[in-house]
């Protein structure tokens, strides 16, 4: 068979060099997909860590704190917080003013605080407050902040009939105030005042008819008549002097 004609020749020829193209086509996306896969796969940690959740436990929160109510009792915008573990003076009674400035000089209005509530707690006391520890974004347990200022005791634990909690030991080694023989709070500031010589106005120990009634010293709880000499001056610290009415339906006598 003799040559092809040239015309025949050229399009074998433009066939082949199509075929070739659609090879070299081909072969490059592989390339560019397996580098793609290879680059995919080196991607640094750190970012592929940012995206994965923090770890924090959901017993923690971070809350805004709003006001101090007093020393173991604060103002949150998740609501009111009651201090895990720790009791400080009542209102009225020596060292409430001390303990609740103690919060105030570590945390001001709209400061964030970190709320945690440890497993094995109650949520809520009777009250509807929020059981929790509080924590400054500083790093300042402010239980622990009252405990080792010697304002407020370890109180409200396992060794007292409530749940265990896991900074326990803790606080009752860091504690420096005392109980008062009527269970009230006894702050470093008022120890001395607390513990100096009784004098024969033994009454004047207790700041409610309340408190009394729990003496296990052996004073007299009452009640006493504002119309016996012998008892017109015990009669006027309940009834009057300590603000907390203990002759609330008027009848003469005190802390029935």
């Amino acid at each position: 068979m003799g040559p092809l004609p040239s015309t025949v020749w050229g399009r074998r020829t433009e066939r082949l060099g199509a075929r070739v193209r659609v090879r070299q086509i081909v072969v490059s996306f592989v390339a560019a997909a397996s580098t793609a896969i290879g680059l995919s796969a080196c991607v640094p940690q750190a970012r592929v860590d940012a995206a994965e959740p923090s770890g924090k436990s959901d017993a923690a929160a971070i809350a805004t704190f709003v006001a101090v109510i007093d020393g173991d009792t604060i103002e949150t915008s998740a609501g009111t917080v009651r201090l895990i573990g720790i009791d400080t003076p009542e209102r009225g009674e020596c060292g409430h003013d001390e303990a609740s400035a103690a919060i105030s000089s570590v945390l001001a209005p709209d400061d964030a605080v970190t709320l945690e509530l440890p497993a094995g707690q109650n949520d809520q006391d009777r009250y509807g407050r929020l059981i929790r520890y509080a924590t400054t974004p500083s790093g300042i347990d402010l239980g622990m902040l009252q405990l080792e200022s010697g304002n407020a005791v370890a109180r409200y634990d396992s060794r007292d009939g409530y749940p265990a909690h896991p900074r326990e030991q803790d606080y009752h080694a860091a504690q420096r105030a005392t109980v008062g023989p009527d269970g009230s709070v006894i702050t470093i500031g008022c120890q001395a005042a607390a513990f100096a010589p009784l004098t024969d106005r033994w009454w004047e120990e207790y700041s409610s008819c309340a408190k009394l009634k729990r003496n296990d010293v052996g004073h007299p709880i009452g009640p006493f008549s504002r119309d016996d000499p012998a008892q017109a001056a015990i009669y006027e610290w309940f009834a009057i002097r300590t603000g907390n009415g203990g002759d609330g339906d008027g009848d003469g006598l005190a802390c029935e």
